[in-house]
């Protein structure tokens, strides 16, 4: 009983923290600075977040390394045969 207790505590205290994170800008009037600000801000966040999402992808593809090889190479077939002796 006392760990179903836990558990049901663990997952409200959880769902009201990210409840909590959400700022509503609504409780502001539309034409005042206070909601320029939230939603300034909101936008600021979202947009942070793709940036490290999609930096993140980027660093996965490795084109530096590989534009390092391709200048290197002599053509495009020795191009391709450096990436697939890579792999």
């Amino acid at each position: 009983m006392k760990i179903k207790l836990f558990i049901y505590l663990l997952i409200f205290t959880i769902t009201n923290v990210n409840l909590s994170l959400a700022d509503d800008c609504n409780k502001f009037d539309k034409l005042s600075k206070e909601y320029a600000k939230c939603k300034a801000e909101l936008i600021k966040e979202k947009t942070s977040e793709k940036y490290k999402e999609g930096k993140k992808k980027l660093n996965k593809l490795n084109l530096k390394e590989k534009l390092i090889k391709f200048k290197n190479s002599k053509s495009h077939k020795e191009f391709m045969e450096k990436l697939k002796n890579e792999n």
